[in-house]
């Protein structure tokens, strides 16, 4: 019950995330029939390890890119492994997806131009008049994808999607490191841990800025966020106030079963475990506090 508050409430996030992003891409690069493959050519995304200037995939970030020695290394290193630039991202994707009909997406009009994924039939040969629209596809990305892709939008479209979010494209180091923490929490509810003994891996470090405004206290200097801080990141994005049921319920439990004066001591500690032994300030904190960057 409570991984499903907990899910609800990132599933929302990730709704929002993916749309955002299908539509701000799609408004630079996608505007024409010939052009709705587009968001599988890598010359219309940035290479954080991209320095050459001049180049279709130059990062002007890349000199000093964010925690490139730590949960970004991989994100960093292999721009060209990413789901949307594997050669036959479409095939797969229309094969494995039984929502997806071949013959709702072939027209005639389209051909694909150079540099985007193509359709391959069973037999090895290529239908260049396939094409699936960007809304369709991002379903289909996992939220660890969403976060890649993120980092690899260029700054036109990124700065319209972090709009969407009422945040300055100069914000875009910390708006991700909030991806990132939200991204341990999915993968924490995915394989049910308990949420009490949640904690962000220590390879994700934290952006000082995101401690600073949401007043978070990592384990370490900066890394390891307990369940409290996290909610914090969370409740920028989506409404959080249905987390106060379990919390509530947990409490009446406990309170049932060992009385008033052991319960209070127990659960207290629970609260502690989880970032913050004072329930006023889960009340106040992460349900009545407005966060911004």
């Amino acid at each position: 019950m409570v991984h499903r508050h907990y899910s609800n409430c990132l599933d929302s996030v990730e709704e929002k995330l993916k749309a955002s992003i299908a539509y701000n891409f799609c408004k630079h690069h996608c505007v024409s029939l010939t052009d709705t493959m587009q968001y599988t050519n890598k010359s219309n995304f940035m290479n954080p390890a991209n320095k050459e200037s001049g180049t279709p995939t130059y990062c002007h970030y890349s000199e000093a890119y964010p925690f490139v020695n730590y949960q970004n290394q991989k994100i960093y290193q292999d721009f060209d492994k990413f789901c949307l630039f594997k050669p036959f991202f479409l095939s797969n994707l229309v094969d494995r997806n039984d929502h997806i009909d071949i013959s709702f997406y072939l027209d005639n009009d389209y051909v694909a131009p150079s540099g985007v994924a193509v359709y391959r039939n069973s037999d090895g040969t290529y239908n260049r008049n396939i094409a699936v629209p960007f809304w369709v596809a991002i379903e289909t990305l996992t939220f660890g994808e969403i976060l890649r892709l993120l980092h690899y939008l260029q700054d036109d479209v990124l700065k319209d999607v972090l709009n969407d979010f009422n945040l300055p494209l100069s914000k875009r180091a910390p708006f991700l490191n909030m991806i990132d923490i939200l991204l341990c929490l999915r993968n924490n509810c995915a394989h049910t841990t308990l949420l009490n003994r949640f904690r962000t891996e220590k390879r994700y470090r934290i952006n000082a800025l995101l401690i600073a405004s949401f007043s978070l206290t990592p384990k370490n200097a900066d890394s390891v966020l307990k369940l409290f801080d996290s909610i914090k990141i969370l409740s920028f994005f989506t409404d959080v106030s249905a987390l106060k049921k379990p919390l509530r319920t947990l409490k009446f439990k406990i309170y049932v079963s060992m009385g008033i004066k052991k319960g209070k001591t127990v659960y207290n500690k629970i609260l502690a475990r989880m970032g913050c032994g004072d329930y006023k300030k889960w009340n106040i904190d992460l349900f009545e506090t407005k966060y911004f960057l």
